[in-house]
């Protein structure tokens, strides 16, 4: 009898196993939770670095832009340029490059006077001389070059399509050195002499820079075109025709050139388009399970889920991508974006994105009240 009671007050193996079962169970549903909570987290915070990364970018493109010198010793140079970043021969990234001439204020003066006479031990006496006259006018303010560039960030495969901030500035009557302007200042490799810049931030995917002319009709949207009435993706404040045309076709020049070689012609708005990707979201980013051809419109992927919403632009090698539909491990792609044209890709290519952001910066030298 007592034997029965023991047997019968036990566990069977069934419901053993059944307990098991439902414990298991319980367990994968919170681990699913606790991943999904993990995801959030991972995505909220990945947007707040890249966002504090572009707004650092921001402040200091949008606090040069607003203090644009518009009278004759004034200039604003934007252009397109083109990069090598497989070392194949072939230009196959570009990148906008930006040259102005603002006002600075009486501290920054100051300290770009110092560096001036740190330097002063490989000046001539001439230059010296020169320093020497700035030094005792000690001006509250004067007027400063400043060269904004993008370069590649490495010819490695998932890292080429990256780019890297670099920010260079100098006094304009500054004797030691040459003008960022200067033809030859980049020299052949299209990169600043060492010690002229210094680097702001990198992973850099996307950069634009656009310029509202006064005929320019922006308010419905920022279309780029050689019209009056359109975005100039290029700018040559002198009407010199410096921007090169056989670099890139943004390098045209805009209507609003014409017949202005006798004064500076500045922007009355600037629109800046910025896009990051931390190495670590390299990391997570997915790749193409099939190479598609130049007709193709229609990518399958490794991971659907690791793919930004519809709407957004992806970069595969160097051709940006609007993705128009998602559908599990597969998306319907509008192809040859943002300047760029249709290319074959290989299987196992990287599907590149980042955060966006954008802002339009009125210039100070134009204040009048506009609505186009």
């Amino acid at each position: 009898m007592s034997k029965t009671r023991s047997a019968q007050s036990g566990l069977t193996m069934i419901e053993l196993l059944l307990a098991v079962a439902i414990l298991s169970g319980l367990m994968v549903l919170v681990f699913q939770l606790i991943d999904r909570s993990l995801s959030v987290w991972r995505k909220a915070e990945t947007r707040r670095s890249l966002m504090e990364q572009s707004a650092t970018v921001m402040e200091l493109l949008t606090t040069d832009l607003r203090g644009l010198e518009s009278g004759r010793r004034g200039d604003l140079l934007l252009e397109w340029v083109r990069f090598d970043t497989d070392g194949d021969g072939v230009l196959d990234h570009k990148w906008p490059r930006l040259r102005l001439v603002r006002q600075a204020s009486a501290r920054e003066v100051g300290e770009l006077m110092a560096e001036a006479e740190r330097a002063a031990g490989d000046l001539d006496d001439a230059q010296l001389a020169r320093l020497e006259e700035i030094r005792r006018r000690r001006p509250t303010s004067a007027l400063v070059e400043v060269l904004w560039m993008v370069a590649p960030l490495s010819q490695k495969p998932d890292a080429r399509a990256e780019g890297v901030f670099w920010r260079g500035q100098r006094l304009v009557d500054d004797p030691a050195g040459k003008s960022f302007f200067a033809p030859d200042f980049l020299g052949t490799s299209g990169r600043p002499p060492a010690g002229a810049t210094e680097e702001v931030t990198g992973g850099v995917l996307w950069c634009q820079v656009l310029c509202a002319a006064m005929s320019s009709i922006v308010k419905d949207g920022w279309e780029i075109g050689l019209e009056p009435r359109d975005a100039a993706a290029s700018w040559d404040a002198r009407g010199a025709a410096r921007p090169d045309r056989n670099s890139h076709p943004w390098n045209e020049a805009h209507a609003a050139f014409q017949g202005a070689r006798s004064r500076v012609v500045l922007p009355r708005r600037v629109r800046i388009d910025l896009e990051f990707e931390r190495p670590t979201d390299r990391d997570r980013r997915t790749r193409l399970t099939e190479p598609i051809e130049l007709g193709e419109a229609r990518l399958r992927v490794d991971d659907g889920q690791r793919l930004p919403p519809v709407g957004s632009h992806v970069l595969i090698d160097s051709e940006w991508m609007k993705i128009l539909s998602v559908d599990a491990d597969a998306c319907t792609v509008a192809r040859g974006q943002r300047g760029t044209a249709p290319l074959s890709h290989a299987a196992g290519a990287m599907v590149h994105f980042g955060e966006a952001l954008s802002r339009e910066v009125v210039v100070l030298t134009s204040r009048e009240d506009w609505t186009q």
